[in-house]
């Protein structure tokens, strides 16, 4: 006798697809989707989120899953998702923010849902993300040690990495994560810094591979310049291939190739300097680095980018003064210290600015094309957000690294 199955009582893992009969029995096998071509299946497939296609696509039909979970599909999904800013206030434990560009060019914004089990006890912190995988940071009972995920919220999946501990009395600074692609390793990058031998504070690095054990390889940072080994302590700004360093008024820029594991440092243009006091800001575009170079309380900023290290060009220039009226009047505020950069929603689309008078609730997006400013209005801002980019992908790590590191924990 077959046994029946309460299906509302099934968990996710226990039913990884199941069956829909289709109520038009009368329709005949070529009207029916299953009838479709493997190929025109996967391009429908890609036009759907990346939480939609967990949620619930691949527990449509055999078929689904199987396509959804091959290495080609996550790759073609990855390439079509539309990147977005992550808005995270460090001085809360709410849930951060999502920004990105919809389809048709309409902003959409939604609380991002972080799904750990530790969200409800510890403030969980984003560090950086690359192809939708993200460090997430878990500060432990009175802040002494540190607990770091690699997490996919989109599918609910962590595994903790390693804590970090090769010198006494070390102050951790950024980690974040990377991707080498001519080895195709993703490898975790930490600095900090700890007392040497001569009693000197020295800035350190550290690099886990993550499927290649579980050990950290120190790497050597004696040979950078001492013009540019304190910009270590800044936020790193990640690209294919490489992690980077800048500071608002470094003439220098340190970058760590993820192949070789080596630091270089690479002047920053002159030109930005000539005749005028500037702040420069960095943001990836993951293919490239742009800097954004303003004077303070301006509403004009030149932009340039790098797609390799040293090899710096100029790309653009924005000019808002004659937007100036439209935002103080939306606001109602006088904007007595310009607009902040904050970031790109899509490369060369849309730049995304804050605006410091209101900044717990106010962002500005610049059309790169059409030259026009959309005000959004968000509740989510605070005196210490923090602005990463991120897609929401399928993406995940390699079933060896996986199976080592939960042995290990």
């Amino acid at each position: 006798m077959r046994k029946k199955v309460d299906v509302q009582k099934c968990n996710r893992r226990s039913r990884p697809y199941y069956f829909r009969r289709c109520k038009y029995k009368c329709l005949s096998s070529t009207t029916n989707i299953e009838s479709l071509p493997e190929e025109m299946v996967f391009r429908i497939l890609l036009e759907l989120d990346a939480e939609e296609i967990y949620e619930s696509a691949m527990l449509v039909c055999r078929r689904w899953y199987k396509i959804i979970h091959t290495h080609n599909f996550i790759q073609e999904h990855l390439k079509h998702s539309s990147p977005g800013l992550l808005i995270q206030d460090w001085t809360t434990s709410e849930d951060p923010t999502f920004v990105t560009l919809g389809r048709g060019g309409k902003v959409n914004n939604f609380k991002f849902k972080l799904k750990s089990k530790y969200r409800l006890n510890l403030n969980s912190k984003y560090w950086a993300t690359f192809n939708g995988l993200a460090l997430e940071d878990y500060p432990s009972k009175g802040n002494l040690h540190r607990t770091v995920f690699v997490v996919n919220d989109t599918t609910n999946k962590r595994i903790a990495v390693p804590q970090f501990s090769a010198h006494q009395h070390v102050c951790h600074y950024f980690s974040c994560l990377g991707y080498a692609p001519a080895s195709k390793e993703y490898k975790v990058v930490h600095i900090h810094s700890y007392t040497g031998s001569n009693n000197l504070r020295i800035q350190g690095c550290a690099i886990l591979t993550l499927g290649v054990g579980m050990s950290w390889r120190c790497i050597d940072t004696q040979h950078i310049p001492a013009t540019a080994v304190h910009l270590l302590a800044y936020r790193p700004l990640i690209t294919e291939g490489f992690v980077h360093w800048g500071g608002w008024f470094s003439t220098c820029f340190l970058s760590l190739n993820l192949e070789s594991e080596i630091f270089t440092e690479t002047p920053i243009p002159h030109d930005i300097y000539v005749d005028r006091i500037v702040y420069n800001y960095y943001f990836s575009t993951w293919r490239s680095v742009t800097l954004i170079n303003a004077t303070r309380r301006g509403f004009s900023w030149d932009i340039w980018e790098m797609k390799k290290p040293g090899e710096w060009k100029k790309v653009l220039k924005i000019d808002l003064d004659a937007q100036k009226c439209k935002i103080e009047k939306h606001w109602g505020c006088t904007l007595l210290n310009g607009l902040i950069p904050a970031g790109w929603l899509n490369y060369m689309d849309v730049f995304v600015l804050s605006v410091w008078e209101v900044r717990d609730k106010a962002l500005v997006l610049y059309d790169v094309r059409t030259r026009e400013i959309e005000c959004l209005d968000l509740d989510c801002i605070g005196d210490l957000s923090v602005y990463c980019l991120h897609r929401n992908s399928l993406v995940w790590l390699d079933h060896t690294w996986m199976d080592s590191a939960s042995k290990s924990n």
